[in-house]
Parts: structure tokens; C-alpha cells; sequence
């Protein structure tokens, strides 16, 4: 009965059922949009600069029948508004949520291996045997014990004496497995020797007890941010998200963005209140303003007042190549987003992602259809849950 009812939820007649139930109904509570968009209708509910209703309803006509679904995203991307007047190329190379997340995505990618993404424990491991640079790990939460790098077990006197030897001056405990910067605790060193977060929380051997009786974690080195990034936002590691396609032998980026935090936040994701540009992935040069999922429009930073235009990431050829060298090394994935960070001593994997967001990446950049390729959505329609070997 199992494998009857997954087939039937992958095949065509599945998919459009689903598709009716979405985003309301959606499995997935990490690609669902239904935060999102339930800021983006009460965004459109107060817009007082909105097209007349027979252009909203023609151009929403447009998106659904071009994709197959309904276009959702026509409102997430502000489409509707007086100012934004879209031609009908630009409108239909929008991707809608469900069409990328459910039918593109799973006709490339195979999720056989996703365990090596999805828990930031086997991730690091994974990363240390293939040699690709990461922050310093100096200890893992596992089943409630303590585990060196090397997954021997110790104690916490063995860690506090790993944090003197390596002089960290800031900690990052991180849930193996949460996303979009949730459940991180971030410690700073004081003056007294002792580690505190922004809530007075200790770093202590009962606080490694308490949060390891339900979580897994891994515990990191605080890294040091290049300067130049440092400039834009110095409260939070802002890392540059690239996108990997891995096709034909070869790697190549479609689209990037750079994450910033603001308002004093110590961490940069979009869903926690950050900021994100779009980057050329040519030069590596930022777009002229910054976006937010309430549909804010920022020229410069709002706590440093840096502004966007005209600046260019430093050793972009060189994230660049050590984006492309990593996923060389991890050929069952066709499509990963990489989160980089930029140190003083060059570009490092903050983590990888299996199921690329495309939210935050066409709010800054537009629409991407073109960029990955879709030219006949109905295709997809047709062959849902049939993979493709695309490499």
C-alpha cells in the first residue's frame, strides 16, 4: 500500500491534487511558503499603488497557464504593483514554489545521499575527508555526550582546555539538524575567561547537558570575517549564497546572492529578519539595493549606512572557484546552495544545502526560469517524479 500511495502522490494526476492543497497543505515545513505568503497578501491587501484588477487578473491568467499551477508567487514578488510593470516574458520567468520544489528539483536531484546535507554532523565529517575548508569544529553534542572532532569521547574540562589552547574569543553551537539559523547559540569570551550569549546564557558543562537531552549539536570556532564584508555589517558572519549546478561533467553557477544581518543580529538569515543583494556572477559586483521578504527595497545598510552600488566582493574569481571545486567532489548532487563565508584568509563552506531556497534568490535577482533552463514546463508535468541523470 506504501509504495502504492507514493506513486501516486508522484504521478501526474498526484502532483495536480497536491498542487491544489498547496501551500496550505504543504509537507515541508522548510521550503513551505505560507509565512512568506501570508505577508505577501496582507502586503497586497495595504498596497495603495496596485494595477487596475482586469491587468492583476490577465497576468495571473498569464502565470497559470504557463506553469501549470497557480502563480502564488505573483504576489511574494510584489508583481501587482503600479511601479512594476512587467512584460510578459518577465512575468512567466518567475518559478513558482511548488513547481521548483516539487517538479523541478526532484527530476534532477537525488535525495539518496541527502543525509550527507541534512545533518550539519555527517556534513562536517564528510567536508573534513574531502579536504573542503570549514570553521574550526571543536566539539560534538551526540545522544547527550561530548565527542571530540575525532568523535572520541570527552568531557567538558577536555573542551574548555581546546578553547584556550585554539584562543577562541566567539562559539557557534549549532543544532545538526535545523535550518535558516535557528536554535544557534552564539558565545563570546569575557574578560573573566567565561563564555556568555546575548541572553546571559553561560557556556558551561550543564548547558551542554541540558540542550544535548533533545538536540544534537556541533560546536564551532568563530571565524574572522574579511574586513571588507566586515565593513557592510560587523555583527554577523554575512556569507554569500552560490548556487552549483552540476551538469555534463561539469559545475557552473546560475545565480548568487550576499546575506546580511542588521539591527544588531548576530546571524543573517533572511527568515530571521536579514537582508540579501543579488550578485553578478560574472564579477561578483552587488545589485544596487537590498531586499527583504517584507518587500523593503534598502540602498544601504540600515545600521552601518554602507552603501550597495558599485561594490564588488573581494577574491570573488577565487569563492568562485572553491564553489565550483566543492561540488566537483560531491557528483551525485545536482543542484546545491552553498553558504560562504569570507574570511581574512580566504572562502570557506558555512554549510550546503540539498533543496536550494528560490525565494530569496528572485526576490533580489528576478525571475530565473531562463537561468536554469525551463523552457517547457508542461515536460515536467508530464514525467513528475521520473529522475533525469543530468550529470
Amino acid at each position: 500500500m506504501g509504495k502504492l500511495i507514493k506513486k501516486w502522490k508522484t504521478s501526474e494526476s498526484g502532483m495536480k491534487i497536491r498542487e491544489k492543497l498547496y501551500p496550505r497543505f504543504d509537507p515541508n515545513p522548510v521550503t513551505s511558503p505560507r509565512k512568506i505568503l501570508a505577508a505577501s497578501m496582507k502586503r497586497y491587501g495595504e498596497c495603495d499603488n496596485k494595477k487596475n484588477t482586469s491587468q492583476i487578473n490577465q497576468e495571473i491568467e498569464l502565470c497559470k497557464k504557463f506553469w501549470k499551477c497557480f502563480p502564488y508567487h505573483y504576489y511574494m514578488y510584489d508583481l501587482y504593483r503600479e511601479d512594476n510593470q512587467a512584460t510578459k516574458e518577465d512575468l512567466v520567468n518567475y518559478i513558482p514554489d511548488f513547481f521548483w520544489y516539487y517538479l523541478y528539483l526532484p527530476h534532477y536531484t537525488s535525495y539518496k545521499f541527502s543525509l550527507l546535507t541534512d545533518n550539519k554532523i555527517v556534513t562536517e565529517q564528510f567536508f573534513r575527508s574531502l579536504k573542503i575548508l570549514q570553521p574550526v569544529t571543536l566539539c560534538r553534542i551526540f545522544q547527550g555526550k561530548i565527542y571530540s572532532p575525532e568523535m572520541l569521547l570527552i568531557n567538558f574540562d577536555q573542551v574548555c582546555q581546546e578553547l584556550s589552547r585554539k584562543k577562541c574569543k566567539k562559539i557557534f553551537v549549532k543544532p545538526a539538524e535545523s535550518g535558516k539559523g535557528k536554535g544557534i547559540y552564539i558565545f563570546h569570551k569575557k574578560d573573566d575567561g567565561t563564555y556568555t550569549n546575548s541572553e546571559n546564557i553561560f557556556f558551561s558543562g550543564s548547558f551542554l547537558e541540558r540542550i544535548g537531552k533533545d538536540k544534537d549539536y556541533i560546536i564551532q570556532q568563530g571565524i574572522h570575517q574579511h574586513p571588507e564584508i566586515s565593513d557592510i555589517y560587523p555583527e554577523s558572519i554575512n556569507t554569500i549564497r552560490i548556487i552549483t549546478e552540476y551538469t555534463n561533467d561539469d559545475v557552473h553557477v546560475p545565480c548568487a546572492m550576499m546575506r546580511l544581518g542588521r539591527g544588531k543580529n548576530e546571524i543573517d538569515n533572511a527568515s530571521a529578519g536579514g537582508i540579501f543583494l543579488k550578485i553578478e556572477t560574472g564579477n561578483g559586483k552587488l545589485g544596487d539595493y537590498a531586499m527583504s521578504y517584507d518587500g523593503e527595497k534598502i540602498f544601504c545598510h540600515p545600521d552601518t549606512q554602507f552603501v550597495f552600488q558599485h561594490f564588488q566582493i573581494p577574491l570573488w574569481d577565487e569563492i568562485l572557484r572553491f564553489a565550483t571545486e566543492s561540488a566537483r567532489k560531491l557528483p551525485f548532487f545536482t543542484h546545491l546552495a552553498w553558504d560562504i563565508a569570507l574570511t581574512d584568509k580566504g572562502p570557506l563552506a558555512i554549510e550546503v544545502n540539498l533543496s536550494p531556497g528560490i525565494t530569496g534568490l528572485q526576490i533580489s535577482s528576478g525571475g530565473l526560469r531562463e537561468v536554469f533552463g525551463i523552457e517547457d514546463p508542461e515536460y515536467y508535468w508530464k514525467n513528475p517524479g521520473k529522475r533525469i541523470e543530468h550529470n
